[in-house]
């Protein structure tokens, strides 16, 4: 047991979104006069981990592929969803990307 050991990501929330769901995904965009938008990227997918990888899939698409290692992820405050950054596979990119849960009633 080291010191300066890294701290282990916490698994729980990963459990908590894998195999949900989306309804939409939306993609953060800066632009260089300073204003943030909002981009739909795809519906009707699913996030999964898979292989220590976190998945957002759109239909049959590959939206979002990360490590989970080197990945940021977070709950929305509503509970409806999930931001994930990092260096997406797919796009070559540095991105930001949130996933709306589908909602079902229980």
């Amino acid at each position: 047991m080291g010191l300066f050991k890294k701290k282990p990501k916490n698994e729980q929330l990963l459990k908590t979104f894998d195999g949900r769901e989306v309804k939409y995904v939306t993609k953060r965009n800066s632009h260089p006069d300073g204003t943030v938008t909002y981009d739909i990227v795809g519906k009707a997918g699913r996030i999964a981990v898979v292989d220590d990888k976190i998945r957002i899939i759109c239909g049959v698409i590959d939206v979002f592929v990360c490590p989970v290692v080197d990945s940021k992820y977070y709950l929305l405050m509503s509970g409806d969803g999930v931001t994930v950054e990092g260096q997406n596979t797919v796009s070559g990119n540095y991105d930001t990307v949130t996933a709306y849960y589908t909602y079902y009633r229980k």
